[in-house]
């Protein structure tokens, strides 16, 4: 029995690898449903941001809700000054990500620390 829980739920999986990426809508049919639709797209625009605050994907201000963030995330996916034409053809999934992190990016991590001085047996190269 646990063999073919374990082979239905792997099975599951590689469906789910193997499904075309036109399953997932451009972000102008997301849009679209959103205007049929505004409390289930918001619904689905939370759990994004719920799920990108806690991987630190995005930094909320804490001065900023999860419904303020949605709010200004879906404004920004709207307007056409905020972004290229072209991301209208890209999967909303992308369009969600570059709106949030555009929006509320994380700190950049911490520079890389100098290299390292050449070897004590090299000669330091000369002054200029």
């Amino acid at each position: 029995m646990k063999k073919m829980v374990l082979g239905c739920a792997a099975a599951a999986a590689l469906m789910l690898v193997a499904a075309p990426a036109q399953d997932v809508p451009k972000l102008s049919e997301f849009l679209l449903s959103c205007g049929r639709d505004n409390a289930a797209c918001k619904l689905k625009l939370k759990d994004y941001v719920t799920a990108a605050t806690s991987q630190k994907s995005i930094c909320l201000p804490k001065d900023v809700s999860i419904n303020d963030g949605v709010s200004a995330i879906l404004r920004w996916l709207r307007s056409d000054d905020t972004h290229p034409a072209a991301l209208r053809d890209e999967p909303y999934d992308d369009a969600l990500y570059e709106a949030s992190t555009k929006l509320y990016p994380c700190a950049p991590p911490p520079e890389p620390p100098a290299a390292p001085p050449p070897p004590a047996d090299q000669p330091a190269p000369p002054p200029q």
